[in-house]
């Protein structure tokens, strides 16, 4: 193949710094994630009268979970009755996932991010769920406003069958949650390790005059597709 036209590749040592720090910060991402999903399994599974469940599970449910609640409400008012009840748990849902959704068309390496609250928030609306029949968590507005399950479940009379749809969003969430953290993990792994190899080994077509000048670590000068 003619290389004529083509520039030379161009590459330079890896700083170690540029190196280990990207690796160590989503090492530490996915290992809070972890710990949160901890909290959230048993908080999740069941709902204790009085008990709002770790502090920090409740900071992120009060300040991520719950607006993005309301906010599909409000998203969802004007397509009927029905949609606007449903609409709170389906964009809590919804949100996280589109994101996932982008990231991943986009071969973002912060795809498993957003999959991971995309799971969360599934097992958040199970406890929803599972609290429609007897109706014990407090709601934002207090005992005045509805709750958005108990509506659906009479509506659709499906009151009985409350715990079992929320035991598949409950462990359809949980699994998708451990599954985004490993994908991660290892994610991150991989392109750490790629970063030792020179670019010749993703690039079979490169001729002799296109070697890498360099040993070690490496980063391209010329082309984004291989992100360190």
């Amino acid at each position: 193949m003619s290389t004529q036209g083509r520039p030379p590749v161009v590459t330079t040592p890896l700083d170690p710094v540029e190196q280990y720090v990207p690796l160590l910060f989503r090492i530490g991402v996915y290992a809070f994630l972890t710990v949160f999903l901890f909290q959230a399994i048993d908080t999740f599974a069941r709902y204790i009268p009085g008990n709002r469940g770790n502090a920090l599970l409740w900071i992120v449910r009060t300040f991520t979970f719950l607006p993005l609640h309301e906010g599909g409400h409000f998203l969802f008012r004007f397509f009927g009755r029905t949609l606007y009840v449903l609409g709170g748990s389906f964009w809590q849902i919804m949100f996280p996932f589109l994101w996932f959704v982008i990231a991943v068309k986009q071969r973002s390496q912060v795809a498993p991010f957003p999959l991971f609250w995309t799971g969360e928030n599934m097992m958040d609306v199970s406890l929803y769920m599972r609290d429609a029949p007897v109706r014990f968590l407090p709601l934002l507005g207090g005992d005045k406003v509805g709750h958005d399950w108990h509506e659906l479940l009479s509506e659709w009379d499906m009151m009985d069958s409350a715990d079992t749809l929320a035991d598949l969003f409950y462990y359809g969430g949980l699994i998708i949650s451990i599954a985004a953290i490993v994908a991660g993990v290892a994610w991150a792994v991989a392109v750490f390790l790629r970063s030792f190899r020179p670019p010749s080994a993703f690039q079979p077509l490169l001729t002799n005059d296109e070697k890498p000048l360099t040993r070690g670590p490496y980063k391209r000068q010329d082309d984004a597709e291989f992100p360190v």
